[in-house]
């Protein structure tokens, strides 16, 4: 699936980026610190007398064996935050892209509803007249009912969660599955409370990168090339430190739609139009 890589869209990617790696840094180092702290097994010392020179430690006043049971068990822990911080990068991208598009004239079809995180993929693709991922929306929902479920009810599982689950069409089901070990989505409902695992998190992040993807591409093909052809201008403009109405400033200017824009299939006379239109290329020559 090809993207036109429009700023707010890079700045998005940039985002999930950053906390996909966060929250594999958060998963990785505590599995590291528990196989480090298997060397201090037996020990009575605290972690604090044992690490004096690590930062905050003092405020883990654990012994060794108790802090690597919990570093065993953290994955529950990152994924209650994990969830809610891709959910969050992901919505605010959504509101985004709805704003983009009643921006350029665009009258959403919220069927007179409020937009909030349960219908807004559903605005978008119905606004764009887009057939949106079913299976990957059924997912998404169910992950938005888990993160409610981690902010709202201190991870007691409500009835909302258990319905969202039972909804799953056999795809989305079988999506999960791949992505979850062959878990199935009911594991991660135990005892009427959330039994999340880093499987979950790793869920979490493909789950937004594929309809984060699939808004992309509704919007690409809602949005005419006059409208790319602005945007990249208006891009291109903000970071070149080319002279204006020079040849280098064409040049790069073309190279720069070719780099990002290239799924718009934008022409020179098109770009060229959009640059003259906003009065960043003022002479008569353009070539």
């Amino acid at each position: 699936m090809d993207e036109i890589l429009y700023r707010q869209y890079r700045d998005y990617i940039a985002n999930r980026i950053e906390v996909n790696d966060a929250m594999m840094a958060l998963l990785a180092g505590s599995r590291l610190a528990a196989h480090t702290l298997q060397l201090t097994a037996g020990s009575t010392a605290t972690l604090s007398q044992l690490f004096p020179a690590v930062e905050h430690v003092d405020r883990f006043n654990l012994r060794s064996d108790s802090a690597r049971q919990l570093l065993h068990d953290a994955d529950r822990h990152i994924a209650s935050v994990a969830i809610p911080y891709a959910l969050a990068t992901h919505e605010e991208f959504v509101t985004e892209s709805l704003d983009f598009l009643k921006n350029e004239g665009r009258t959403l079809v919220d069927h007179g509803r409020q937009i909030r995180a349960w219908n807004m993929h559903e605005v978008l693709f119905d606004t764009c007249s887009y057939t949106g991922p079913a299976d990957w929306l059924q997912t998404f929902h169910v992950l938005r009912e888990t993160r409610n479920c981690i902010i709202h009810t201190g991870g007691a599982v409500d009835q909302s969660l258990n319905e969202a689950i039972a909804a799953m069409a056999p795809g989305a089901r079988a999506g999960w599955q791949r992505l979850n070990l062959g878990a199935n989505p009911e594991d991660i409902v135990r005892g009427g409370r959330l039994a999340l695992t880093a499987e979950n998190v790793f869920t979490a992040f493909a789950v937004t990168k594929r309809i984060g993807r699939e808004v992309n591409s509704a919007l690409a093909r809602e949005m005419s090339s006059a409208t790319w052809a602005r945007l990249a201008v208006k891009d291109y403009a903000t970071v070149t430190t080319k002279t204006r109405n020079s040849s280098g400033w064409r040049r790069s200017m073309l190279g720069y739609v070719r780099q990002y824009y290239a799924e718009a299939s934008l022409t020179e006379a098109e770009v060229e139009k959009a640059a003259r239109d906003m009065g960043v290329w003022t002479i008569a020559r353009w070539a």
